[in-house]
């Protein structure tokens, strides 16, 4: 039996896939996936997998013949670390799982579980987006944080080529243990973003927030630090409210703002992608959840309506 009759043959029975987490109710990521499998005629299902720890309900979901594979979250992502008979560089580096596929190999019935992480790809398309030159002199990437989140968009800065890195935190020690992930990178830390408007020399062009929506007040955010910058990018993790840091930005009229659904979008696709082998249909996967919200469509990504 050839690699492409198995493949056909299990594409044809159709997989189970699932968000594996804890407090997941309200995810938009059964939507987004069940969409794309609709829309290209495979017989997948994609649901919700809640339980509050690893425990042997998930030993047995990952055994589970009918699993094609997980999306994780919170709070699973280095938990199921330890199952995986593989993990892709970029896991390793984040130090954390978001992605799972399933395979067997050809001619037998030997099954792999490979983690991987797309968080940073969410991150990495959302920046790209944002249409700005990355390799103008004085270019800065600002994360706020120092959890996975932030980790996710340190890499996303060092994959998209970025020289000059800052991590906004206010725990000093969190920060250091997050670059030392990335040991051949002069990365800089600070413990608030007033530290950035002293700095001539720092042009905050990119910055990626990874801090709950009310953790910033409007005193934390000096109107200074977009006032010499002359197209910039945001993408603000949190969605649901406006942060102080989004309206800001908005005052400032020149930055393309992307939102926790717009990262959540693009790193789905990725999963997606991986776990079908096909290029995800990406208008109408954005569209099934942007009418589920009520908004429209980020101009960023437009041609993905191609």
């Amino acid at each position: 039996m050839t690699r492409h009759l198995e493949e056909a043959q299990s594409e044809a029975q159709g997989k189970q896939y699932y968000l594996l987490g804890f407090n997941i109710k309200g995810s938009f990521s059964p939507l987004l996936h069940n969409t794309g499998f609709k829309v290209l005629g495979l017989p997948h299902t994609y649901g919700l997998f809640e339980v509050p720890n690893v425990d042997d309900s998930v030993e047995r979901l990952l055994q589970d013949p009918r699993l094609g594979g997980l999306s994780v979250t919170a709070p699973h992502k280095l938990e199921v670390g330890r199952y995986m008979d593989e993990i892709s560089e970029e896991a390793k580096t984040m130090g954390s799982v978001n992605t799972i596929v399933v395979s067997t190999a050809p001619g037998t019935k030997q099954r792999k579980l490979y983690g991987d992480n797309t968080d940073w790809l969410g991150i990495t398309r959302c920046i790209q987006g944002g249409k700005i030159d990355l390799e103008l002199e004085g270019i800065t990437a600002v994360v706020l944080g120092a959890g996975g989140a932030a980790r996710a968009a340190v890499y996303a800065f060092v994959k998209l080529g970025i020289r000059n890195i800052v991590i906004v935190n206010r725990t000093l020690e969190r920060a250091r243990k997050l670059i030392a992930g990335f040991p051949d990178h002069d990365i800089e830390i600070v413990d608030s973003l007033s530290r950035l408007e002293e700095r001539s020399d720092i042009q905050a062009s990119v910055i990626v927030g990874c801090v709950p929506a009310d953790v910033l007040q409007e005193s934390d955010v000096p109107d200074r630090i977009f006032s010499n910058v002359k197209k910039g990018v945001l993408v603000e993790m949190a969605y649901g409210r406006t942060t102080e840091m989004t309206r800001k930005v908005k005052l400032a009229g020149n930055w393309a703002i992307f939102d926790g659904i717009d990262v959540l979008q693009q790193q789905a696709f990725g999963q997606f992608e991986a776990w079908t082998g096909r290029p995800a249909p990406k208008a109408e996967m954005m569209e099934a959840v942007n009418n589920a919200l009520g908004r429209t469509l980020n101009p960023a990504f437009v041609d993905d309506r191609s």
